[in-house]
């Protein structure tokens, strides 16, 4: 064989396994794209899967903790007053203001219909229909004192201004009642505050009949007369449009009379008509009526702005007053018995000197200490309650404050506490408010509430909460609504700021944690640089 021809056979061999190598490359490359491009299919489904269950999961929201029951509409988005008709029926309400319960009664004082609803039976269902009406004829009237009038040259206005003197008035009757607010049974006995006709009424017993007639009145000298102040004189039987009654041991009897600017004291049930209060709070005498004792802007611990409502806790022999035009809510740690004694706490402003809305922060700024033009307070062994009425909210402690300005754990009507719109800023639901009012705590006796804690309990265990109702006058919904069950701890603005402070680095490596050495740390340094000393007291002038 030639040496040409043994080249070209080389050459010849030399591309053959040149190319045998190419086609062994290609057919590797072609199964590893294949094998790449299923992967990337099946990791992109995943990533598909993945992001639909993430949608999944944002999408799913808890339930929030409302009403269970709504009274006077039929159900929980009506808000109309008399539910949009002309005429109230037994089963409507016009800007609710107080409720109470006795035994299976619950009465609802109906300001805007100018009469009390009673119901012999509570309530089980939505917007179910009352059995006695208080005030009017039948329950299709809703006239004020029903419909009758007076001039003021027949009586005296109680104003002590000539020039009312011809001006038309409702006139009250025995049986008739003019913007009623506060509701309570004291020794077996329903008590009305019939506000707009300056008095208290009270029946033989519980009521049995439509427009019964009460038995005795308080304020005026007569069920006839409805003066204020009974013709200008303020004194220790006089009222000028009380609000709140609150008794607690069937023995006192406590009137926030609010335009009066104190809160009176039976200590002993009234006898007959006109009966003489022993005691008062917010003023130094029974013949005084100006709001902080005449000195606006000068508060004190021992003054009261239109104090609009009272409660009494016997067990613990704690006395809590509304004072509305202060905003703020005061404590007596023992029942008061002297005139115009300072309380001993107050919560809604930092000190005693204080009175602007909201903590000084505004009327559109709520927070977790401040009120605004609060109305009502009770308390029990579920906690303390307030209705922050134009914050439309209900503010909770699950115990009694002890320090000035002490600030609530919990909100209702609200999502949280900086927040303070009109049924949230959208249709009314169960767990929304519009003007929040009257409040009454329904607690079970018998309950070991010892054993019942309003926290989660320990992994593994069933969570107990105590059972309790809280009925909220929701005035500016007409209805009342009914919570049995306490919302979530909410967040404030401060709070949402510490949970960004405290979220991973954005530079730190994927899995790296925070030391727990540093991160208790830094949590002390917060804890003690927050720390706030007690509160500077003004020299009151």
């Amino acid at each position: 064989m030639s040496e040409d021809t043994r080249d070209n056979e080389e050459e010849l061999n030399e591309e053959k396994a040149v190319d045998s190598e190419e086609s062994v490359v290609g057919e590797g490359e072609e199964t590893a794209l294949a094998e790449s491009e299923e992967t990337d299919e099946i990791d992109e489904f995943e990533e598909d899967e993945l992001d639909d269950e993430i949608e999944e999961a944002v999408e799913v929201e808890i339930p929030e903790v409302g009403a269970c029951m709504v009274i006077g509409q039929g159900d929980m988005s009506m808000v109309l007053s008399n539910r949009g008709a002309d005429d109230p029926g037994d089963n409507t309400l016009a800007e609710p203001q107080f409720m109470t319960r006795f035994g299976d009664y619950l009465f609802v004082s109906d300001r805007g219909n100018h009469r009390v609803l009673v119901w012999e039976q509570c309530p089980e269902e939505n917007g179910e229909p009352s059995g006695l009406v208080l005030g009017q004829e039948d329950f299709a009237d809703c006239l004020e004192n029903r419909g009758m009038t007076t001039t003021l040259d027949e009586m005296t206005s109680g104003l002590g201004d000539e020039d009312l003197d011809g001006f038309t008035i409702s006139k009250a009757e025995e049986d008739t009642q003019s913007q009623p607010a506060g509701v309570e049974v004291i020794d077996g006995k329903l008590y009305v505050v019939d506000s707009g006709n300056h008095r208290a009424i009270r029946y033989a017993g519980l009521p049995t009949e439509d427009g019964e007639v009460p038995a005795l009145v308080l304020g005026q000298d007569n069920l006839e007369a409805n003066e204020a102040n009974r013709d200008d004189l303020c004194g220790s039987g006089a009222l000028f449009f009380p609000m709140g009654i609150c008794s607690g041991d069937d023995q006192h009897v406590f009137i926030a009379d609010k335009d009066n600017h104190r809160v009176l004291i039976w200590n002993k049930i009234p006898f007959g008509n006109g009966w003489n209060a022993d005691l008062c709070l917010g003023q130094e005498g029974m013949d005084e009526r100006e709001p902080n004792r005449g000195e606006f802007d000068n508060v004190g611990a021992e003054t009261l702005s239109f104090p609009t409502g009272v409660f009494y806790h016997a067990e613990t022999d704690k006395l809590f007053v509304v004072d509305q035009g202060n905003n703020r809510v005061l404590i007596w740690n023992k029942l008061p018995n002297e005139f115009g004694r300072g309380a001993d706490v107050v919560i809604g402003q930092e000190d005693f000197h204080s009175r602007e809305p909201n903590l000084g922060q505004g009327r559109n700024r709520a927070n977790n200490k401040g009120l605004y033009f609060p109305t009502d307070v009770v308390y029990g062994r579920a906690g303390l309650f307030v209705s922050d009425t134009d914050n439309h909210r209900v503010l909770y402690w699950k115990e009694v404050p002890t320090e000035n300005g002490q600030p609530a754990d919990l909100v209702l009507g609200q999502k949280f506490f900086n927040e303070n719109r009109v049924n949230r800023g959208g249709m009314a639901n169960g767990s929304t408010f519009n003007d929040p009012f009257g409040l009454y705590l329904e607690e079970d006796p018998d309950e070991d509430w010892d054993d019942a804690e309003l926290e989660a309990g320990e992994e593994g265990e069933e969570e107990t909460k105590p059972k309790f109702k809280l009925y909220v006058a929701d005035r500016g919904n007409s209805r009342v609504a009914i919570w049995d069950e306490l919302p979530p701890a909410p967040q404030t603005e401060e709070d949402e700021e510490e949970d960004e402070m405290l979220q991973d680095d954005p530079h730190a490596l994927i899995g790296e944690d925070i030391e727990d050495e540093d991160y208790w740390d830094d949590e002390e340094e917060e804890e003690g640089e927050g720390e706030e000393g007690p509160p500077k007291e003004i020299p009151s002038v």
